[in-house]
């Protein structure tokens, strides 16, 4: 196992706090700004906030019950304490206050445990030198335009020190990226974290867990909910950057933006639990991003609508435990995924199936002619695929599928707004798109639909055929296709995205998703046994908080790829609750 750290947000940044006391990852003011601690990615450079004791002590971290406030004790023997780190959220009058603070609250549980603060930020990922200033109630770190301000009980000039401290009471410590109008104090941190227990409390409360998984599902739910931005409605494919899929290879990426692909998945599954507004949040995001019917249709987009998200590599960091490329933005915005389009209807429609569709405004109706009128015509083009290929255009089965998918639910949604002559304008594309696939997606020597028209190949992304209901449950050609994923693309138990070489060599290490969605294609043909050996093996290798990355090494079992990332949480969801309908068989 790695990744030993959990997770605390406001819905419009978040931290990554290790087991030790840590904060090694941190972007303010929002998720995809400059870091501001990035030992992540490069322990000696990156800058950290440690809560550190001079011994080796037992340490045990956890989530206070239903919330994503953290709880790291330290066990010292005879002498024992607490961190209690969380960023406050709650509700206030008609929205939500999320102050752009990290409260650190110190307890001591027995004795007179001893610790010191290290407190090295190093703002704009450490790309030249961070100021640090004490003053008598406050400390700053200050570069360039920016400043953070550390408020705290304790006196600043140990915290600057270094100096070993005794707790023998409860002391706090407060980040924020603004100072504060009136000083803080203690009631200040104790109200803050009053209101955002009950908040995560209340949000939990709402969730509606399935039989299997409850535990798992309900930590996917509440770190979900965090990836998601309150202001915009964009979510997040993971808070961190360049967490190597490989380690020593160069398949390092930046996730600190919105995938519109895996957004209308996560809208599936936070639905599916019982929770609506964030479906409403991210139909805000697109109506947004498409303001203009002359937009070109991206797959990414930063977190406020920002389209070009060029790459760029940090050579300053050695990367995750030295394993670089650091980069910041991220290219596969320049790719053509035809599967997109297919992907935002679908969220649409399970949005407005959910609230009536008369109740779809003029505007959200405009986007569904837009998006279906424009893959009606470019379905038929090659495009780079699901797994965002940078060098290479084919026509990709999925891609296809996903054509038709905007085509049937266009169709749909048309049909139950009256607009018939819509209907009967789509509904001959998408019969034409389904032959088209039928045709040339199926391979009778292998038996199953394959990656690429007229190749062997096989991809786990077309185990999502029957879940957009390509294919049924008793059609022969799905039988036929999970057998060949189940023979080609599964390996230690785990599955592969896909097994041949691409951009950057050959795949290594198994996409979580994937297994998931190999689970769920157990089930739906019968074997419930394998699909649920599957499900518990995946949550198995969660780290100690139930969080989970993007990949798992096939040899190794450590979490790999970036952190936490939302795909695999989505999947964690959508699976337990297919596994506990007894029904779907």
């Amino acid at each position: 196992m790695s990744f030993s750290y959990g997770i605390i947000g406001n819905c419009k940044t978040a931290a990554l706090i290790s087991r030790d006391g840590s904060i090694d990852w941190l972007c303010m003011p929002r998720f995809d700004s400059h870091s501001t601690f990035a030992a992540l990615l490069d322990s000696q450079k990156g800058g950290k906030f440690q809560i550190a004791t001079p011994s080796s002590p037992q340490i045990i971290q956890t989530y206070l019950p239903e919330t994503n406030i953290l709880q790291t004790e330290f066990d010292q023997g005879e002498h024992a304490f607490a961190i209690i780190d969380f960023m406050p959220r709650f509700r206030s009058g008609q929205g939500y206050c999320k102050p752009l603070e990290i409260h650190r609250i110190l307890k001591p549980l027995r004795g007179k445990p001893t610790f010191r603060v290290l407190f090295e930020p190093k703002l704009d990922y450490a790309r030249g030198e961070t100021t640090i200033t004490a003053y008598e109630n406050l400390i700053t770190a200050h570069k360039g335009f920016e400043t953070l301000f550390l408020y705290s009980s304790l006196p600043t000039k140990k915290i600057i020190s270094g100096e070993i401290m005794v707790l023998d009471k409860e002391e706090y410590l407060l980040l924020s990226y603004h100072e504060k109008m009136d000083a803080p104090n203690f009631s200040y941190s104790h109200e803050m974290m009053t209101k955002t227990k009950e908040y995560w409390e209340g949000w939990s409360r709402h969730c509606h867990l399935p039989t299997i998984g409850t535990n798992m599902v309900l930590r996917s739910a509440l770190t979900l909910k965090m990836l998601t931005d309150e202001d915009t409605g964009a979510i997040l494919a993971a808070v961190t950057t360049s967490l190597p899929e490989i380690m020593g290879e160069s398949r390092n990426w930046d996730y600190r933006y919105c995938w519109l692909r895996d957004s209308s998945l996560i809208i599936e599954s936070l639905k599916s639990i019982g929770h609506f507004e964030e479906a409403g949040g991210f139909i805000r995001f697109l109506l947004h991003l498409f303001e203009n019917k002359q937009t070109k249709i991206q797959i990414l987009y930063g977190i406020d609508g920002r389209t070009h998200l060029d790459e760029q590599i940090l050579d300053h960091l050695c990367g995750y435990k030295n394993s670089s490329p650091v980069r910041i933005g991220n290219n596969a915005w320049l790719t053509n995924q035809n599967d997109i389009f297919g992907e935002i209807i679908y969220a649409i429609y399970l949005y407005y199936g959910h609230y009536q569709f008369e109740k779809m405004p003029e505007e959200v109706w405009s986007l569904v002619k837009f998006l279906v009128g424009t893959i009606a015509i470019q379905w038929q083009n090659e495009d780079a695929g699901i797994w965002e290929y940078r060098n290479q255009k084919k026509h990709c089965t999925f891609s296809k599928v996903l054509s038709w998918v905007a085509l049937d639910r266009g169709v749909k949604i048309a049909n139950q707004l009256g607009k018939i002559h819509m209907a009967k304008l789509w509904d001959p594309i998408a019969q034409e798109i389904k032959k088209d696939i039928q045709e040339k997606g199926w391979n009778p020597e292998i038996g199953s639909y394959t990656q690429f028209y007229g190749s062997r190949d096989l991809d786990a992304s077309l185990l999502l055929m029957r879940h957009y209901g390509f294919l049924q449950k008793t059609d022969p050609q799905w039988l036929g296709l999970v057998r060949a994923c189940e023979k080609k693309l599964m390996k230690n138990g785990f599955t592969l995205r896909y097994t041949h070489d691409d951009d950057f060599g050959t795949p290594k290490n198994a996409f979580i998703v994937a297994s998931l969605w190999m689970a769920k294609a157990f089930h739906s043909i019968g074997e419930k046994e394998k699909a649920l050996s599957i499900f518990e093996k995946i949550t198995t290798y969660a780290n100690h908080l139930g969080l989970l990355s993007e990949c798992i090494d096939v040899e190794s079992g450590e979490l790999i790829g970036n952190f936490p990332q939302a795909y695999s949480h989505l999947a964690i969801i959508s699976t337990a609750n297919y596994l506990s309908q007894p029904s779907m068989v």
